[in-house]
């Protein structure tokens, strides 16, 4: 292949990075609307392609490096975007699980009384699927830990992180390869948005 078609190339493939992160604002949408019925849509793994994208110094041009530079500070401004989609339909699903709890106690209960779940654990099953998903990517069969392990300390991190974050930090889970499980941890928010 010659540099002409290796650039058309690189050029192409930005290109469908460019659709894929314009079309991603839908997906995010559609399942926080409705997360039964819509799939996941992986939208950390698209980040995490197109900020690690690389273009070949062999073949590089100032065009080439322009389009990818335009696409990784899009996809930067998207990120902040979707992570406010995520806080606000988080929020909504907080609400809506205290409501339905106060609603199924009836009147006369406490409104809190520490038995309801945390509604953050709504998706402790999806992070378990992600972390089989991360270990099969890496050829391991055997799972690190029983899913009822996993279920207990993920809830225990995340009330341990929940109760020391600032009000500028957000809880993000994340893969240990040297550990081969799903952790999860406080981060900085970004700033800008």
């Amino acid at each position: 292949m010659d540099i002409m078609q290796r650039r058309r190339e690189v050029e192409n493939q930005l290109a469908v990075l460019l659709r894929q992160v314009e079309g991603m604002d839908n997906k995010i949408r559609n399942y926080l609307a409705d997360r039964q019925k819509n799939p996941h849509p992986r939208h950390e793994d698209l980040i995490e392609k197109i900020q690690r994208f690389r273009i070949d110094p062999s073949i590089t041009t100032k065009y080439l490096e322009t389009l990818l530079d335009n696409l990784q500070w899009k996809v930067y401004y998207y990120k902040n975007a979707w992570n406010q989609l995520w806080v606000n339909a988080e929020a909504k699903r907080r609400e809506a699980f205290k409501q339905e709890q106060a609603a199924q106690a009836g009147p006369g209960h406490a409104e809190n009384k520490g038995q309801a779940e945390d509604p953050f654990i709504y998706s402790v099953d999806r992070l378990w699927e992600v972390q089989k998903e991360k270990l099969a990517r890496l050829g391991e069969n055997a799972e690190p830990e029983r899913k009822e392990d996993f279920v207990r300390r993920i809830k225990q991190s995340y009330g341990r992180l929940a109760s020391e974050k600032k009000g500028s930090e957000d809880i993000f889970m994340t893969f240990d390869s040297s550990e081969k499980r799903c952790i999860l941890e406080k981060r900085e928010r970004d700033k800008t948005s």
